[in-house]
């Protein structure tokens, strides 16, 4: 028996090793898997980004409603892009970002978080964002209601840089 009890430990210790050898496992924080591709979109021109937004879907805890917030985004007079989050019971926040690339804007506030663009359509009419961290992403239109197929772009961008579907929720 002693060679079985010494074949059955050598049979663990390959399984741990084995196991040890494995992919890791890709990180998931927030609503993003954090080991899929993140870019921000090249043709991003902020003068015609500017402008009024509305949110028609944005990752949410299940069960959380998502509210159809309006977000005016404009340039100031340092350069910077100043967005105004209105809910609808009128509640306004203002954040602040620097551009620091295409698409890429960065929270001036030393809590805020980078804040993505990573699609427009040529219209600028539809608009994914999002941050590389997963904390957050949202897809904002022009109008309320958004084309189905421009709503469909937004939804399979979002799938591919990692976002988990099953969180996003529209408007209603």
């Amino acid at each position: 028996m002693p060679g079985f009890s010494m074949r059955l430990r050598l049979g663990w210790l390959a399984l741990v090793l084995l196991a040890a050898c494995a992919a890791p496992v890709p990180v998931v924080e927030g609503f993003r898997d954090t080991s899929a591709p993140f870019a921000s979109t090249q043709r991003f021109e902020t003068e015609r980004f500017l402008g009024e937004w509305v949110r028609v879907a944005a990752f949410a805890a299940p069960g959380a409603a998502v509210t159809a917030e309006r977000h005016l985004y404009r340039r100031a007079t340092t350069g910077q892009i100043v967005a105004d989050v209105t809910a609808p019971d009128g509640a306004t926040v203002r954040r602040v970002y620097a551009l620091e690339g295409p698409g890429r804007l960065r929270s001036v506030a030393p809590e805020g978080e980078a804040l993505w663009v990573l699609w427009v359509d040529e219209g600028f009419r539809t608009a994914v964002l999002g941050t590389p961290s997963g904390s957050t992403a949202f897809i904002l239109d022009r109008n309320a209601v958004p084309a189905p197929d421009r709503l469909r772009a937004a939804r399979e961008i979002l799938d591919w840089y990692g976002y988990d579907m099953g969180q996003l929720q529209t408007v209603r």
